[in-house]
């Protein structure tokens, strides 16, 4: 998949910026407003509850979000740049049109949830949960994924750029099409039987390491 066929957020032409952030969450959800046209710099939201929250063309940048709750949260035209989300508990969520860069998400969960048009970059999701992700035009870009769970995942349009796989869970998941080459890739997760590989694009190394999983001797 070319860049160019990626939906580029939209973000308002003028954003405002949001004083009093934590204030700002508070009063959309007790309102069942959706979060829009918002500039969000360094806010702590650690363990907030956005349960359901609905988040329109805003930039978060600097922002902490360890351990909040986005169950069933909706993120559109949104940027999220320089953030920690550490411990995130996003299931069920949907992001359309988003953009992640330099992010943290070390074992954050997204299972269930629905990335399309979603572009990450240099960002570390290090035993993330995305088991049952639907993965529709997504970009992977200097991406951690060491120990995270892409289990049974459905996907179109998925891109992998130098990224790390290392003890990545693939279990379920049909990698048909899918260039590892400039990826690092090392003792992934498959089923016993290795269907989830058939067709996947490797090089000469990580044709090795799979075979190993595999439990094929190569001599």
């Amino acid at each position: 998949m070319e860049r160019s066929r990626l939906l580029e957020p939209a973000l308002p032409t003028r954003l405002e910026l949001a004083e009093r952030p934590e204030e700002l969450v508070d009063m959309a959800l007790a309102r069942g407003d959706a979060l829009t046209g918002w500039q969000i710099v360094g806010a702590d939201l650690t363990g907030m509850d956005m349960t359901e929250l609905e988040v329109q063309g805003c930039l978060f940048q600097n922002c902490r979000f360890t351990g909040a709750n986005w169950h069933g949260a909706r993120f559109s035209d949104m940027v999220l740049r320089g953030c920690d989300c550490s411990g995130l508990q996003a299931e069920d969520a949907d992001f359309c049109r988003c953009r992640i860069e330099n992010t943290k998400a070390l074992g954050a969960s997204l299972a269930g949830s629905r990335l399309a048009h979603v572009q990450l970059t240099g960002t570390s999701l290090r035993q993330a949960n995305l088991t049952g992700a639907l993965l529709q035009q997504v970009q992977l870009r200097e991406v951690d994924l060491s120990e995270a769970f892409l289990a049974q995942c459905r996907h179109k349009g998925l891109v992998f750029r130098e990224c790390t796989l290392m003890g990545t869970s693939f279990f379920g998941t049909l990698l048909n099409g899918l260039d590892f080459t400039s990826s690092r890739m090392e003792g992934i997760v498959v089923s016993d039987t290795g269907k989830e590989l058939r067709g996947a694009i490797v090089n000469v190394s990580q044709a090795a390491d799979l075979a190993r999983v595999l439990g094929l001797v190569i001599r």
